[in-house]
């Protein structure tokens, strides 16, 4: 009985491992599609994970404004604009006025040459015997300066332009024109005045704005000082300022290197006592005025 239960055991247990073998030989497995069982070998033979075909997305980066910081430009008011001549009339005057009023405050050293002419003097109804006395007034008024150096620092307000009020008083209403000049590196600035009669000195008149002026006074009192025979009344007197005319000629940097005026005064004095007779005296006086060599 025994031995009968072992044969059969025996032989279960082979049927057993022959379906379990059989079982094996029907699976065949095909490629694995499971991405965990890649092997090392598939590896090495470059095979790739699932993992290596996941593209990553890009990354995202966030869009970069370079800061820049400018220094804004420091303009200088000094330096002449390139279009000085096109602009207005105000406008060059502003600058004529800023160039004017830097020699008195800068006060730069210069040569200045100043004369004073009398072009035309008339004594009317006056016999011939008074010849001598007009030429002598026309020798007193009449000549030109020895030119002087002006040291820089020194006090030059005297006479560059007017000692009275500053350029900048200079309004579109005291000039009837302003121009503006290239002249190679150089500006040329010109600068009409219109004409005045009997100005006063000081701020209240156009050309004593500009350059210094007499009174009615001081001119007779140069008529009238060649001799103690003639005497005048300064209140019939009348002075015309006519022509005056300003040029600067202003560098690169807004330097005047070099200044000129002139004017002409229509002087008339009625009843004009030479002695015992009465006359009228008219005169036709022009002044000039330069300063060159500007030393900055």
């Amino acid at each position: 009985m025994k031995k009968a239960l072992s044969s059969v055991l025996a032989i279960l247990l082979a049927l057993a491992m022959l379906c379990a073998f059989a079982a094996c030989k029907k699976s065949n497995p095909e490629t694995s599609t499971d991405p965990d069982d890649v092997t090392t070998e598939d590896i090495a033979a470059g095979a790739t994970t699932a993992d290596d075909d996941i593209t990553e997305p890009p990354t995202e980066t966030e869009p970069t404004t370079e800061e820049t910081t400018t220094e804004p430009e420091v303009v200088d008011p000094f330096v002449p604009p390139a279009d000085l001549d096109t602009l207005s009339k105000a406008d060059k005057l502003a600058y004529f006025n800023l160039v004017a009023n830097r020699v008195r405050t800068e006060r730069p050293g210069f040569t200045e040459n100043f004369g004073k002419v009398i072009s035309d003097l008339t004594f009317t109804g006056v016999v011939r015997a008074f010849q001598g006395i007009i030429d002598g007034v026309v020798r007193d008024l009449t000549g030109q300066e020895e030119p002087n150096v002006i040291a820089k620092g020194s006090d030059n307000s005297g006479k560059f332009l007017s000692s009275n009020a500053n350029a900048s008083d200079l309004k579109e209403s005291d000039v009837t024109s302003i121009s503006a000049k290239k002249s190679g590196s150089d500006w040329v600035l010109t600068v009409k005045i219109k004409s005045e009669t009997n100005p006063a000195k000081g701020t209240g008149s156009a050309n004593s704005r500009i350059y210094p002026i007499a009174s009615r006074k001081e001119v007779l009192d140069e008529i009238t000082g060649v001799a103690s025979i003639i005497s005048a009344d300064e209140n019939k007197a009348t002075l015309v300022y006519k022509d005056g005319t300003v040029n600067l000629t202003v560098n690169e940097k807004g330097q005047v290197t070099a200044a000129d005026y002139s004017f002409k005064v229509d002087a008339t004095a009625p009843g004009v006592k030479i002695s015992f007779i009465s006359t009228d005296v008219t005169a036709v006086m022009t002044t000039t005025w330069k300063g060159s060599s500007f030393k900055w």
